[in-house]
């Protein structure tokens, strides 16, 4: 007996209904992820392995604050997974300061840096010692960041846009950029040597639209880590107690603050006056975090990470370890 495409296509609908399988809710919808390009291969661990021993996770950024303001939290969540975590300075701070000599400010961040690394965990807070206000990437920089990151052998690498309001930021976004490739190559910088695995690159976040905005790769729920973040912060006092209030002409803040003995007015202190940042990316990039985060609450504060193609393409179990998943 024949049959037509509307008598089968009816019989198919009876016998799923029979079944029950209309019943069947639909896979929960995975994080919509895009295809990463990258400039270094191989393009797996499996490739290659990787030195054993815990995941490590370079912060790279131009000031002695710059990865403690926006990737501590992160820094925070990863730690407590039992990850390595060393932030950088590229430069030595010493413009940091209205009051003090250029060399006093210098001196007076590098010891901030060191509470600020026992407070919050670090393997390490180094800084490189370029002028503040006067890095630029060439040759010699170069060679100097990629020795560093051979050193330590990064499973990530964490730095900034090279569209940002500080010159030196965008220096070392270039300097990390351009050691990228670099990295692997034997006979460059023959002094430290050659990774075989190059790291996974990341951008932290700016607010900058021009050439265009960050995108929004990966996502860090900021706020359980806030406190912790706040104890880190609350080590370099030249910064988030005198430099930056007397900057943002929010002196009187401080004042009213008094001595920082209580702990949750400084928090609050802190949390208002230096995490815009996290506020700002949870309403900009909601939507994002709903697509990736199905079901999950959008947080109030949240750390944005944008995948660079000139590090290694990451897998998604690169993603998810970043994630500390």
């Amino acid at each position: 007996m024949g049959i037509d495409r509307r008598s089968f296509l009816a019989l198919g609908s009876g016998l799923v209904a029979a079944t029950g399988l209309a019943e069947t809710p639909p896979p929960a919808a995975a994080p919509r992820r895009r295809a990463f390009v990258g400039a270094c291969p191989p393009s797996s661990r499996e490739l290659a392995g990787r030195r054993p021993g815990p995941t490590r996770v370079m912060f790279i950024g131009a000031h002695p604050d710059d990865a403690d303001i926006l990737c501590g939290c992160t820094a925070v969540k990863m730690i407590d997974r039992g990850f390595k975590v060393k932030f950088v300075s590229v430069t030595d701070g010493r413009m940091g300061h209205h009051r003090l000599s250029p060399d006093e400010t210098a001196r007076v961040r590098r010891a901030e840096t060191l509470e600020a690394a026992r407070r919050f965990g670090l393997d390490g807070y180094d800084i490189y010692g370029y002028p503040d206000c006067g890095l630029y990437p060439d040759d010699a920089a170069r060679r100097l960041v990629a020795r560093k990151i051979r050193e330590y052998e990064p499973d990530f690498v964490v730095t900034h846009r090279t569209c940002d309001y500080h010159a030196d930021h965008r220096a070392t976004g270039q300097l990390v950029m351009d050691a990228g490739y670099l990295l692997g190559v034997p006979h460059w910088c023959e002094e430290a040597k050659a990774q075989r695995l190059r790291p996974v690159i990341f951008y932290m976040s700016d607010p900058f639209t021009y050439p265009r905005e960050l995108r929004p790769d990966v996502m860090v729920d900021a706020d359980p880590y806030l406190d912790k973040w706040c104890e880190g912060l609350d080590a370099q006092v030249s910064q988030f107690y005198e430099w930056l209030p007397w900057d943002r002409g929010r002196e009187e803040d401080v004042v009213a603050l008094g001595d920082r003995s209580d702990i949750a007015k400084r928090n609050a202190f802190l949390v208002r006056w230096t995490a815009g940042r996290k506020r700002a990316d949870a309403r900009r990039y909601a939507d994002e975090w709903r697509s990736q985060h199905p079901g999950a609450q959008v947080p109030k504060h949240i750390e944005v990470y944008e995948v660079s193609e000139y590090g290694r393409a990451p897998t998604e179990s690169d993603l998810r370890l970043f994630l500390g998943e």
